[in-house]
């Protein structure tokens, strides 16, 4: 028996469609890579911020209650507000898997973030991250103006709390 919410392949009938959602996961995928280029290089959390969509909705239920952020306005404030205590960070991206459910991509992914603190730069760049975290990451795409944005993201732990050391804030 079938779930509800199972997801399923993209539109693999003919070569024209399997082409075209071959196509669509390519670009998916590089909006999503752009995503994390931006975080991991400390480029301007505006160029992270322009992998959503305007309407974007964005959870975290990593532990405790849950953040969401409803619009890309509100979730740049949190980029800003969250990496301003960052000396370096960098994210491991593994087992992608794209499903499509209605004619739309979604890209589940494990996420690993490796975070370092400015409060602990004393102790020089080569020291162990300062804290280190792993979840699931679900994105929705849509496209907007011919280009794959993020609609929805919802990210959660991989298993129970899976982190270690001690957050900065």
């Amino acid at each position: 028996m079938a779930r509800e919410d199972a997801f399923q392949l993209g539109d693999l009938s003919t070569p024209e469609s399997f082409m075209a959602t071959i196509q669509a996961e390519r670009e998916c995928l590089e909006t999503y890579l752009e995503y994390f280029e931006v975080i991991d290089r400390g480029r301007p959390n505006s160029g992270a911020a322009a992998c959503f969509t305007e309407d974007t909705e964005v959870t975290y239920a990593m532990k405790g209650k849950p953040m969401v952020f409803n619009g890309r306005a509100e979730y740049l404030k949190f980029l800003d507000d969250s990496t301003a205590a960052y000396e370096m960070v960098t994210h491991i991206l593994g087992q992608q898997f794209f499903a499509w459910k209605n004619g739309t991509p979604s890209l589940r992914t494990n996420v690993i973030s490796w975070q370092w603190f400015l409060k602990n730069k004393d102790q020089g760049d080569m020291r162990p991250a300062d804290f280190v975290t792993m979840g699931h990451a679900n994105d929705e795409f849509t496209k907007v103006d011919g280009k794959w944005l993020i609609s929805k993201r919802h990210v959660q732990p991989a298993a129970g709390i899976t982190a270690i050391g001690t957050p900065a804030f």
